[in-house]
């Protein structure tokens, strides 16, 4: 329940709206006003304000139905957020679609370029393996048959030297086998080195009972042509087996390796009585112990030897490991027949097989150094036809024996490539020919030599691709995340500045201002270029305008025009342009890019007219906390402001709630407008009931604020409220304001400042707007007539309105018994409303002393008297010289 009224009133009727000097905010507002001085043309304003409301109301009742202006634009504002909020999820949902189609794209390509990256490397790299592979086995096939015709040429040059020398052309009677060859060294050294050979020599064929002890004999005279001494004597103090000569005769092992002197029999050969003991041999210091060895007595070479004088042709023998090898190393041995004649042009006489040219070698020397030194790896597997296997590795230059049997590795096995060893043209004379022991080389790549070629470097381009694809896609997400953060921060720094000018101009206002700010941003942008000056997009505009109606061009401003119905009433249009987030900073801070003289930016043409516009049904609330002056000024400035923020805090959700245009504070007083910018039928009912809402709110803060020692019990607050006609609109300059202009605004200043604590105090005009909408419950006539400044003598209400705060429509306002009189007085006083009108929009109003109010964002005019003003405190004290009592709700 709002305080008991004091009882008596008076010395307050020209009391103006007044700011506590003790409080931290404290100023005298003075401006100019657009009232006429005295009586009879306050009357005059007022009366066309009432005339001017009471044909609006006839417009409301000539339509049907009681739309609720208020509620619609609510509805209207929700719904466009709804609308906004939706628009901005699909905008929303859009650029996500579009992040996720732009990181599945770069996945995708990231995929597909890796992989072909992987795929192209990796082939590049199995394509040069198997043309290294390639190249290699044909390095290797060429270095291994010419290795083997090597030997076949030296083996062949040695036996046509001892068919030349001692062949039957050559000697008149023949002296085969004995058959010495001086310098034996000397011959054989060359061809050692040609055929990379371990040994050389000849070897005569004798047979056991025809020649064989006449050879030995001749062996013993010929032995020092040997060129060593110990086939002649024996070394001093040497033993058997070491002290045998050539005298011994021809030699072989029993089956325990011992020497023995040769039977002369082998029972599995094909020539069992012959034999091919080694006579003269190269190098003779590593091999004297082999002079008179009997080779058709051992398997092997028997074999060989065999094929040799059969077929006429080179053999060669199995694989062999030699004496004087301890290690494992794969020997054969090339027999080539000593013919007793070069081929006979007398036909039916064959050739004599009369000795053999054998040389010694060792089957890894026809691997070695045929491999440059960055191939490595190479398997090659050897194989005689009578199933001798052994593999060798190659690498470089350097052959190493891997061991018995075929040992590649099976996952390449399909790729192995194998030579057969020719020797001469043996194949040619004889065709395929089973007993011969032919050998053939399979060679194979390995692991080693694949990895040579085949490396991770597929991988490594492959994870480079990708890393470059996940920089990318980082660095896209990061400026992405970048500017996503930054789109949050200017949307969020928008939204607050948004919030901020709407909080400070109305919406249609301010769509109106942005058209100008973005005409006159380009004005001076293309007067900057046309000037060579730097482009400027935050040119804001400074105004040289005041307030008021435009000239000659008020009618397109008004929101309102005479018999305009509800469904007409205007309302606000979408903004054509936009401003930029520098503009709406700079225009928030009040900064202006003046032009270079000095000039202001703002030029009156047709496009730049000022933005104000018209209000006829309006009502403007004045409030002022009673005490505030003497508190404050015992209080710091944080509880001053702690007050003033709650108070106003709880004000500002109850007008936000039943959306009541809040105009501003000055200091201590609260002001509200209802019929701006949304003009609505009930504007005096609804601003009266957000009266009664903010007095219950002062009781509950200050009740609050009390309990925590703040002392403000005895604080309360006076409400006054007038309802008429109100210019309104944005007076640019270098800090744009919204302003009202009219004399309703001074009548409302009246009726607060002539109120009383805990009150709210309504004008004539108002009171009649309740009536309207059958609230006169709500009325009390105060008992006796205010004096107001420039206005005079006047009737006011105190108002107590009912919790409920519902609306009641004009045409529930109108009974059945209403007489055609009556409508008749309503005709003429709407009739003479728009001769109020014109009045209004043409009139001149004097000028009184006034005084700027101080720059917060905004500027209300109100007239102030300083030589009237009295502290607001003495108006608490003063006695009342009526009685009044506050309606309870059983008489309301």
């Amino acid at each position: 329940m709002a305080p008991k009224p004091p009882s008596s009133l008076s010395g307050e009727a020209n009391a103006p709206i007044r700011r506590s000097s003790g409080s931290s905010y404290d100023t005298n507002s003075v401006t100019k006003t657009n009232s006429t001085s005295g009586g009879t043309s306050s009357k005059g304003s007022s009366s066309g304000g009432k005339r001017g409301i009471l044909r609006s109301r006839r417009g409301s009742q000539a339509d049907s139905s009681d739309v609720d202006a208020r509620e619609s634009s609510a509805g209207k504002s929700t719904a466009s957020t709804t609308v906004d909020e939706e628009g901005q999820k699909k905008r929303d949902r859009k650029v996500c679609m579009i992040r996720g189609a732009m990181i599945s794209t770069l996945l995708v390509a990231t995929v597909v370029v890796a992989a072909l990256t992987y795929v192209y490397v990796h082939n590049d790299e199995e394509s040069n393996f198997h043309d290294q592979y390639r190249d290699s086995v044909s390095k290797v096939a060429e270095a291994f048959q010419h290795g083997i015709e090597i030997k076949h040429d030296s083996a062949s040059t040695f036996s046509a030297m001892y068919t030349s020398r001692y062949g039957n052309a050559a000697q008149d009677l023949s002296v085969w086998p004995n058959a010495t060859m001086p310098d034996f060294q000397q011959q054989a050294e060359g061809q050692l080195k040609l055929a990379e050979s371990r040994a050389l020599s000849f070897n005569p064929i004798i047979t056991q009972d025809v020649n064989r002890l006449e050879w030995e004999a001749h062996a013993t005279e010929s032995a020092y042509i040997l060129e060593s001494e110990a086939l002649v004597n024996p070394p001093p103090g040497s033993t058997w087996p070491d002290n045998r000569t050539v005298a011994f005769g021809i030699y072989s092992r029993d089956s325990e390796g011992n020497i023995v002197y040769d039977p002369g029999y082998a029972p599995t050969s094909r020539y069992p009585d012959v034999m091919v003991p080694v006579w003269q041999i190269a190098p003779i210091d590593t091999n004297v112990k082999a002079v008179m060895f009997n080779l058709h007595s051992e398997s092997n070479r028997e074999r060989a030897l065999d094929d040799m004088l059969f077929y006429r042709v080179p053999a060669l023998t199995a694989i062999l490991q030699l004496v004087q090898d301890t290690d494992l190393r794969p020997s054969s041995i090339l027999f080539y027949p000593v013919f007793d004649e070069f081929n006979s042009e007398i036909p039916n006489i064959e050739r004599t097989v009369v000795g053999s040219v054998s040389i010694v070698f060792s089957w890894d020397t026809l691997l070695a150094s045929i491999l440059p030194d960055y191939i490595k790896g190479m398997t090659c597997v050897l194989q005689s036809s009578i199933g001798q296997t052994y593999s060798y590795s190659i690498s470089g230059d350097t052959v190493t024996l891997l061991g018995e049997g075929d040992m590649h590795d099976p996952k390449y096995h399909d790729m192995g490539s194998t030579v057969k060893a020719n020797l001469g043209n043996t194949e040619e004379l004889l065709g395929q020919v089973d007993n011969l022991i032919t050998y053939k080389l399979s060679i194979y790549p390995s692991q080693e030599f694949e990895d040579l070629y085949v490396t991770n470097r597929a991988g490594i381009y492959t994870a480079g691709v990708v890393l470059i694809f996940v920089c990318t896609a980082a660095l896209f997400l990061l400026y992405d995340y970048l500017v996503e953060d930054r789109q949050q921060k200017t949307a969020r720094l928008a939204r607050q500045t948004s919030t901020i000018v709407d909080s400070m101009f109305p919406a249609a206002f301010r769509e109106r201002l942005y058209k100008s700010q973005g005409k006159v941003g380009a004005s001076a942008r293309s007067s900057s270029q046309n000037s060579e000056r730097r482009p400027s997009e935050d040119t804001l505009l400074a105004s040289n305008t005041t307030g008021g109606m435009a000239n000659g061009k008020a009618d397109k401003r008004r929101s309102q025009s005479p018999g305009i119905s509800n469904g007409e009433k205007r309302r606000s249009t979408t903004m054509g342009a936009k401003m930029t987030l520098k503009q709406i900073d700079k225009f928030m801070k009040g900064i202006v890019s003046a032009p270079s003289d000095h000039q202001t930016a703002f030029t009156h043409g047709e496009d730049d007219e000022p933005i104000a516009e018209l209000f006829l049904d309006t009502s403007i609330m004045f409030s002022d906390i009673v005490g505030f002056t003497k508190w404050s000024s015992e209080r710091s400035p944080n509880e001053v402001f702690k007050l003033l923020e709650r108070l106003f805090w709880k004000f500002d959700e109850i007008a936000e709630r039943q959306n009541i245009f809040k105009l501003g504070t000055i200091g201590d007083c609260y002001i509200a407008v209802t019929g701006i910018p949304d003009p609505i039928d009930d504007h005096a009912t609804v601003l009266t009931q957000f009266a009664f809402d903010c007095r219950q709110k002062v009781e509950e803060v200050c009740a609050e604020l009390d309990a925590e020692g703040l002392d403000t019990s005895k604080l309360s607050m006076r409400f006054g409220i007038h309802s008429g006609a109100i210019t309104a609109g944005i007076l640019r300059g270098t800090k744009s304001r919204f302003e009202l202009f009219g004399d309703t605004i001074n009548t409302a200043s009246r009726m607060e400042s002539t109120g009383r604590a805990g009150l709210i105090q309504v004008s004539e005009e108002t009171a009649e707007l309740i009536r309207l909408d059958r609230k006169e419950k709500w009325l009390h006539k105060r008992d006796e007539l205010i004096t107001a400044k420039g206005k005079g003598k006047m009737q006011t209400y105190w108002v107590e309105p009912g919790r409920d705060g519902n609306r009641v429509s004009f045409l529930d306002a109108v009974d059945d018994s209403l007489t055609e009189a009556k409508i008749l007085r309503m005709s003429e006083e709407t009739s003479s409303s728009d001769k109020y009108y014109n009045q209004y929009r043409d009139s001149e109003y004097d000028e009184e002393k006034t005084e700027e109010t101080p720059d917060n964002g905004f500027d209300v005019i109100v007239e102030v008297n300083n030589a009237e003003a009295e502290d607001e405190e003495k108006q608490t004290e003063q006695k009342p010289s009526e009685a009044f009592k506050i309606p309870t709700d059983d008489n309301v």
